[in-house]
């Protein structure tokens, strides 16, 4: 309420919705709906939302494209800042409009691929023309995200333990081949893209699918976008159908840019080595996810760790 109060809406009713990094509240007036996002985690600072938002205006006055749209606090800030008794700090906020639909992710279709594949040729197309207005994070390397966020740990002697015999050899092997495929890119190419433009950041409602959550707006390259985006599907069942149909939908808008046999899977790779860091960060014990993606990481390398 303390957040609303700085925006020019009248709420009639606020429930919780739920979350993981940000607590999102669905706030409904007497003719619109909004969501509210509430950092919880603080894991983004002001800058990564002044592109975030920045961005998302200049996509809704410039293109066709859906994406999610935000309201202005009255004083015409970006987000506002905001405290109650029994939480800790002031917390960043954001007012959004509500998405209709339901993740993309609970409706793997091909012909909502080749609709995400349209909408990310679009947004690869407008990132190519935007300059954020603050430095944003840069996807250069495996382990990219600042020290303060992410600290890379899994090298520490009090994680040892879990990189022993075979893993500590998987782990080495995939982070030199997925860095090789960092210095094969072409840094004058580098653009804006949206950095984690997975299913669960889209909803399919109807014959639309609209994207949100560019709070990891990145400085990077669209193969790399591509490959986060298909990154979450790889293994299931119909991910050969579902990849087909949204490189076809791509490419409806703008060149294919995957630039060599692997290079997407490489990419992937990146992001497995990024959680393998993320997870021992987040959780107590990861033993159970390293389970699951020293298999994965595996695989790779027998494909494509050239």
């Amino acid at each position: 309420m303390a957040a609303l109060r700085r925006y020019p809406i009248e709420p009639i009713r606020i429930r919780l919705v739920g979350g993981f990094t940000n607590v999102i509240f669905r706030v409904d007036t007497a003719t619109d709906v909004y969501a509210l996002r509430v950092d919880l985690h603080q894991d983004h600072s002001d800058a990564d939302v002044e592109n975030e938002l920045a961005w998302l205006e200049a996509i809704a006055a410039g293109t066709d494209l859906d994406v999610a749209r935000f309201e202005r606090a009255s004083d015409s800030s970006l987000f506002v800042y905001a405290s109650a008794d029994g939480v800790p700090g002031a917390r960043r906020c954001v007012l959004f409009h509500w998405i209709p639909g339901r993740p993309l992710a609970e409706n793997l279709t091909e012909g909502n691929y080749h609709a995400l594949g349209r909408l990310s040729a679009g947004l690869h197309l407008h990132g190519a023309t935007f300059t954020p207005p603050r430095p944003p994070l840069a996807w250069d390397r495996v382990f990219y995200w600042p020290e303060e966020v992410d600290p890379v740990v899994i090298f520490s002697p009090e994680m040892a333990h879990h990189f022993a015999g075979q893993r500590r050899d998987i782990l080495d092997r995939a982070i030199a081949a997925a860095e090789a495929a960092f210095e094969r890119l072409q840094p004058a190419r580098a653009q804006t893209i949206h950095g984690d433009l997975h299913p669960w950041n889209v909803h399919a409602y109807r014959s639309r699918v609209i994207a949100f959550d560019f709070e990891d707006v990145t400085w990077g390259h669209p193969v790399q976008d591509v490959a986060t985006t298909l990154f979450y599907e790889r293994n299931d069942p119909a991910y050969t159908d579902l990849r087909t149909a949204f490189e076809e939908g791509y490419r409806t808008v703008a060149p294919w840019p995957v630039g060599y046999a692997g290079e997407l899977e490489h990419f992937m790779a990146a992001r497995s080595l990024m959680f393998v860091n993320y997870v021992a960060n987040l959780q107590d014990d990861p033993s159970d996810y390293y389970e699951v993606v020293f298999p994965r990481l595996q695989r790779f390398l027998a494909d494509w760790g050239y």
